[in-house]
Formats: structure tokens, sequence, C-alpha cells
């Protein structure tokens, strides 16, 4: 995986524009999701400095870092298919963080590379019992007892536990345990078509003009195609608002549908 070349950025300064206008482009509440469309982008093309939004910092209103965790949030869930964050981000530091999937290295690139990560990992531990929201859950046996953590993780744990929740550098405090800033892609409503472009080779073309209920879409527009024993469905997926999102397919294992490779989905559920 080659290195990415960001540019990161603050939340836009839109003036007198109506925010609740962007809702349907971003996928959510425009304070908390304005960042979700970037790591999809970032990830299709990594070398032209594609924007990210930028570091928290603690002397700054938290306000400008909600997009910052909404972003990670949004995309550990729709594009791995992760329902416990908890569990695939222990396992990628425990496995030594590999960068082999490119949205892997952007996990390194932006919010390790921070020094953020950690602290997310510690939240979504922390909150997993207030986690029954969760965006997935009616999809999938969702499992939200806690695990037992090493003696390794309870330290790290710990001392990720020691940044102040008033500030931007934790995602305590950001109200992303409801799930209703970040949890539109799988919103009832949904405006999408899917197109069968290959019978044969199980190949499919969904397109959302709105970022509102996407992933929904693509679970009920996908359900309904043919699906002889053995056989995936791949679809390329594109929300009209945020550019390619990524090739889809529904895991036997868990019933989500995710993008990437079935070892990295299956590590977050």
């Amino acid at each position: 995986m080659g290195e990415y070349f960001l540019t990161r950025v603050e939340q836009p300064r839109l003036g007198t524009v109506n925010h609740h206008e962007l809702d349907p482009q971003v996928g959510g509440q425009w304070e908390w999701c304005w960042a979700v469309p970037l790591p999809y982008r970032a990830v299709s093309t990594p070398s032209i400095g594609a924007p990210m939004p930028a570091a928290p910092r603690s002397d700054v209103d938290f306000m400008q870092y909600l997009g910052y965790w909404t972003a990670l949030q949004s995309f550990l869930t729709y594009s791995f298919g992760w329902t416990r964050h908890d569990r695939g981000l222990r396992w990628w530091y425990d496995a030594g963080k590999p960068i082999d999937d490119p949205r892997l290295a952007l996990l390194n690139a932006v919010w390790e590379r921070d020094g953020t990560l950690l602290a997310y990992a510690e939240w979504c531990h922390d909150r997993l019992k207030s986690f029954d929201h969760q965006a997935l859950a009616e999809w999938t046996n969702y499992d939200g007892q806690p695990d037992s953590l090493t003696s390794e993780w309870e330290r790290r744990l710990q001392a990720a536990r020691q940044e102040p929740e008033s500030g931007g550098t934790t995602p305590h405090g950001k109200h992303l345990e409801g799930g209703d800033h970040a949890a539109a892609p799988s919103a009832d409503h949904y405006e999408a078509a899917l197109t069968v472009t290959n019978q044969a080779g199980r190949r499919g073309v969904y397109i959302s003009t709105s970022a509102f209920g996407w992933y929904r879409g693509l679970v009920e527009l996908a359900g309904k195609l043919p699906h002889p024993s053995g056989a995936s469905w791949r679809i390329d997926v594109y929300v009209q608002s945020i550019g390619f999102v990524g090739t889809y397919r529904r895991s036997r294992k868990t019933g989500l549908w995710f993008a990437g490779r079935h070892r990295f989905h299956s590590v977050g559920n």
C-alpha cells in the first residue's frame, strides 16, 4: 500500500448556508457528518492530497472536531461492516497494525498518526452498554457484551482515559452514543437503484442519489438478487454526493454487507 498524501482541513465555515440542506449530501447532521464522505474519497485517490479532517486540539472548541470522530465511526461501520469497533481495533493493534488494506492504511495515516485511535477504542469499550442503537444490529446477531481484556489492554485503555472529556481529543462527550448523527446510511428511506451488469459473474452497480439510507438500500435491493449456494454478488457502490464507496459483498458469516476482504470484516464483529 502506497503512502497517503493528505490535506488536513478544519470544519468548513458556511456562513448563512442552511445546514439542513446539506444533511442528505453528507448522510446526517452537518455539524457531525461534514467529514463522513472524506475517507471514501481519500481511499479512491490516495496520492493527490485528498482532504481529511484536521487533528483535534485541546485548546479549540470541540464542536470543530465532531466531524473528525463521526467520520471514523461511520467509516468503520459502513465500509468495514463492523458492529464491534472495539474488537476490530484491538485486533489491528495486536496484529502489528497492518496496512495491506488501503482503509487500514488510512486509519494509520490519520487517527493513529494523530494519537487518537486508542482514545476511540477506549470510548467504544467504555460505552458498549449504551450502544443498543447499533446501526447494523437489525441485520446481524449483535453482541454488545464487553470483552475481557488482557492486562496490556487494560493498561492501554486506562492511559487513554486520561484525556479530558471536555476537549476535542477524545470522543467522549461528542454525542456519538445515540447514533442519531451518523446512522443515516441505514435510515428507512432511500433513493437508489441496483443494476445487474454481469449475471453469470454476479456483478452489479448500485447508485444512491442521497447519502440518507444508502446502506439500507444496498441491503434491501441486493437482497432480492438470486443467491445460489456458495456464490457471492459483488456490487460496486456509488453515492452521488460522495462518489465511489467501494465494492461490497454479503458475508455468509455475519449477514452484513461490507467492502474489502472478509478477514478485515469478521474481526470487527
